[in-house]
């Protein structure tokens, strides 16, 4: 969700009725839409993501800011981790609770 002036938020969270995928959701206030991306916790799905956050940037033309659920803590993939470093998530063993 942006708010004027503020980043656009990608929010990550597990999808409880699929062990092992998980669901990243950007919220539109404008258009009145969510954008989702559901990915794996592999290196196929470390590049969705990245390629999802880097379609919203290039969108609101400011770097994405991503939240994610603690129960996704600690994450399994390496991939996954250094896409999130990549995109900014200074750490990701502790995040703030996704709400």
């Amino acid at each position: 969700m942006v708010v004027s002036g503020r980043s656009p938020i990608i929010r990550i969270q597990t999808i409880p009725e699929k062990p092992g995928r998980f669901i990243a959701l950007f919220q539109a206030e404008f258009l009145d839409a969510t954008f989702a991306l559901t990915f794996g916790e592999t290196v196929t799905g470390a590049l969705a993501l990245h390629r999802f956050a880097r379609m919203i940037e290039n969108q609101y033309d400011k770097q994405v800011d991503i939240k994610i659920a603690d129960e996704l803590l600690p994450l399994h993939s390496e991939a996954v981790t250094d896409i999130l470093v990549g995109l900014g998530v200074s750490e990701v063993r502790k995040s703030p609770v996704v709400r």
